[in-house]
């Protein structure tokens, strides 16, 4: 007796949690839903051709020779679309990066610091033709295939429609506030992961002393003090062996160097030397 009616107990248990998880809606896709966001026209420029989606294997295919950039800063796709003017009119590009986190779309916008700054998504800067921004973990890029004032004016619209189009923000990576202030040039400020991003800036050779890499978060800036210049390197390791390590090989390598636990600094191309010792002291103490 107690079977029999057991059973279909069991059974409309079962059928209710497969009913359930079959109401389950499926996962938002992010992407999809930027892309919903954006205008199909603004400014006199129109969407063509429809969006194209790369990952990090076909994205070779659309950028050639910086596409190692982006996968360095943890790149997961690319939402690329055209948008066309009038006949006289150049197309504008507009290419929506997402990459790993926030910290990392931030590291890329710092990749190249030239241009103006405007105020579009969390930090902004504008070139003859070209506008890059980040917002939250993506970062934006709309460049015009030519110039003239509607056009201009357009790639900055662009941008701002795209910036409002992602609804997540983000955070400065945290290590960019222990960098020293006193004398410290902000639009050098980089955030890096990697040996080949620093060599970008400060050249170090094809050898990887300071022991960079994906998992390993860097900020890099430019200093103009009385007493010399310098560039200051400040390295998070994820433990005290490794930061460790890196010390040593740095050290052998020539490089002035100084490290509380996981914490590494380094002053890059001193001019004079000496300068080096001051930069060292401020960001990381006097020492014993």
């Amino acid at each position: 007796m107690a079977t029999s009616w057991a059973a279909p107990v069991v059974g409309t248990m079962l059928a209710g949690i497969l009913m359930a998880c079959a109401a389950e809606p499926p996962p938002i896709d992010e992407l999809d839903l930027v892309a919903a966001a954006l205008p199909p026209e603004i400014a006199g420029w129109r969407a063509s051709g429809g969006d194209q989606i790369y990952d990090t294997e076909t994205i070779f295919q659309y950028i050639d020779g910086h596409a190692e950039v982006y996968l360095a800063y943890g790149m997961k796709r690319c939402l690329a679309r055209r948008y066309s003017g009038s006949e006289s009119e150049p197309d504008i590009v507009l290419d929506l990066f997402e990459l790993a986190s926030a910290a990392d779309a931030y590291g890329v916008f710092t990749h190249d610091r030239d241009g103006d700054e405007v105020d579009v998504g969390q930090g902004a800067l504008l070139r003859t033709g070209w506008l890059s921004f980040w917002k939250g973990r993506w970062f934006g890029s709309v460049y015009s295939e030519g110039e003239s004032e509607p056009a201009y004016d357009a790639v900055i619209a662009i941008s701002r429609a795209a910036a409002e189009a992602i609804t997540d923000e983000g955070e400065v990576p945290a290590l960019v506030s222990e960098l020293p202030v006193d004398g410290l040039d902000l639009r050098s400020v980089r955030f890096l992961h990697t040996q080949e991003i620093l060599n970008s800036v400060v050249y170090l050779g094809f050898e990887n002393v300071l022991r960079l890499g994906p998992e390993i978060d860097a900020v890099l800036g430019r200093y103009d003090r009385e007493d010399g210049n310098a560039w200051l390197l400040l390295v998070n390791y994820p433990d005290t062996e490794t930061a460790s390590w890196a010390e040593g090989s740095a050290a052998e390598a020539g490089l002035a160097v100084r490290r509380d636990g996981v914490r590494l600094a380094a002053a890059l191309a001193p001019e004079p030397a000496s300068v080096a010792d001051s930069l060292l002291a401020d960001v990381m103490g006097e020492g014993l």
